[in-house]
């Protein structure tokens, strides 16, 4: 599977907004950024990049369109996607596994 567009990626937010409680929304309205594609980690084995959506003092929430999932973790170099540490097929589901 490939990246997915941004068109994609923004429907898939636009929908997991929707599932966000009162303190989720807070929350996300602090982290979320525009969507923008970052490079795996050097030496993962994908050859393409991911969707960040999230990024606030050095960690980030992407979007794995292999997994079809959303995936937390803190990256260690600019724009480089680090190995997760959390993930959910949805988006409040992982806002509830980081907070």
């Amino acid at each position: 599977m490939s990246l997915i567009t941004e068109a994609q990626i923004r429907g898939l937010i636009l929908t997991a907004e929707g599932g966000l409680d009162e303190a989720q929304l807070v929350l996300w309205s602090e982290i979320r950024i525009e969507p923008e594609v970052w490079s795996p980690q050097e030496g993962a084995e994908h050859g393409f990049g991911f969707w960040v959506v999230a990024c606030h003092e050095g960690d980030v929430i992407w979007y794995d369109s292999m997994a079809e999932e959303f995936r937390a973790g803190t990256t260690f170099g600019e724009r480089l996607i680090p190995e997760a540490v959390a993930s959910a097929p949805d988006l409040s589901g992982l806002l509830r596994k980081v907070t």
